[in-house]
C-alpha cells in the first residue's frame, strides 16, 4: 500500500473491537483522505460489518497471504481511509493526536495529557 502526504490525524482507539483487531490494548491508525491512496497491491480479504456501539458501517481489508490488517472504511467518515499504524515502520507514525473510545481505556495505559479524548 502506499498513499501520499501526511496523514490528517493519527489516533488510537480503546474500543473492544479494536483491541481485539489488534490484540493489544488498542488500536492506532492513521487516517488519510481517500485521494491521498496512491495504490495497493497484492491479494486483499474484505471483512464488512456493522459496529453497534458506534453506530456505522466498517469494511477492513486484510492481506490474504499474512493476514496483516491494512486498512478499513467507515461509513461516518466517507472521504477518509484509515491505515492500521503498524504498516508504518520506516519512518514510524508520529505520535497520536486523539484518543478514541477514551472511556473504555484499560487503566495500567498511560497517555500524555494534552491527548485530545473522544468518547
Amino acid at each position: 500500500m502506499t498513499v501520499s502526504g501526511d496523514p490528517r490525524y493519527c489516533g488510537i482507539c480503546h474500543c473492544a473491537n479494536c483491541r481485539r483487531r489488534t490484540g493489544s490494548a488498542f488500536g492506532m491508525s492513521a487516517y488519510f483522505t481517500k485521494a491521498q491512496l496512491i495504490q495497493t497491491s497484492g491479494p486483499l480479504t474484505r471483512y464488512a460489518f456493522h459496529h453497534l456501539a458506534q453506530n456505522h458501517d466498517q469494511e477492513r481489508f486484510f492481506c490474504a497471504r499474512c493476514g496483516t490488517t491494512l486498512y478499513w472504511l467507515i461509513s461516518t467518515q466517507p472521504d477518509l481511509i484509515g491505515i492500521a499504524g503498524g504498516c508504518f515502520t520506516d519512518p514510524p507514525l508520529d505520535p497520536p493526536q486523539r484518543s478514541h473510545s477514551h472511556s473504555q481505556k484499560l487503566p495500567w495505559v498511560l497517555l500524555p495529557a494534552d491527548l485530545a479524548c473522544q468518547g
